[in-house]
């Protein structure tokens, strides 16, 4: 009886510790997942932030930016079809995309203004803003055709009347592969893209 016992444990002890081990070995095969963010592009030529150039730009906020609810996720999503969307596998993004997007356009413009006092609402300001950008994006994903589609409409409203100074619906679109490298890279690409139209817009003499 004693042996069987011995041999039960054994055996017991021989389980538990080819359990572990299966375990550690798949905890090795999951990689932790690569972190994406969009990213701002300087304008050639243009002041840097700080400089007394860029400090006599306007002052212009920048409201959060609207954007579809099945983007505000940590996943990167593409489209496979009109109706079908795909998450991705081992890529997130670093910060929430509504976040990101806002916070990349006003780096943007801080360059293609120039001006230093480009800020993201709401913020606490004893000075009136100038200008305040406002942001609402219908469609930013890679379609089934591969290619990364971002639909959007801006406005730029009067600081002091908040009549409407300039505003566009506007279409990008940028070829990208399937990996989230090359997806988010063409996103970027359009995102600098309308940046680069909202500051013409800011630029652009008052509609009389």
């Amino acid at each position: 009886m004693t042996g069987c016992r011995r041999s039960m444990m054994k055996a017991l002890s021989g389980l538990a510790v080819a359990t572990l081990l299966l375990a550690a070995g798949c905890a090795q095969t999951v990689p932790p997942p690569t972190l994406h963010v969009l990213s701002p592009v300087a304008a050639e030529g243009a002041a840097a932030p700080g400089s007394p150039t860029a400090a006599r730009g306007p002052a212009v906020g920048i409201e959060l930016a609207n954007i579809p609810e099945y983007l505000d996720r940590p996943e990167i999503v593409s489209r496979t079809s009109a109706n079908t969307l795909q998450v991705s596998q081992g890529s997130r993004w670093g910060e929430r995309l509504q976040v990101n997007v806002t916070r990349v356009v006003a780096q943007n413009l801080r360059s293609l203004l120039p001006s230093d006092q480009v800020f993201v609402l709401p913020l606490r300001r004893t000075e009136p803003l100038d200008y305040t950008v406002a942001l609402d994006i219908s469609s930013f994903e890679r379609n089934a055709d591969g290619v990364v589609v971002l639909n959007a409409y801006w406005t730029v409203l009067d600081g002091k009347t908040e009549a409407e100074r300039a505003g566009a619906r506007v279409n990008y679109s940028e070829p990208a592969g399937e990996d989230a490298e090359s997806i988010v890279a063409a996103m970027n690409r359009t995102l600098n893209a309308l940046s680069r139209d909202i500051a013409a817009g800011i630029k652009r003499p008052a509609r009389r």
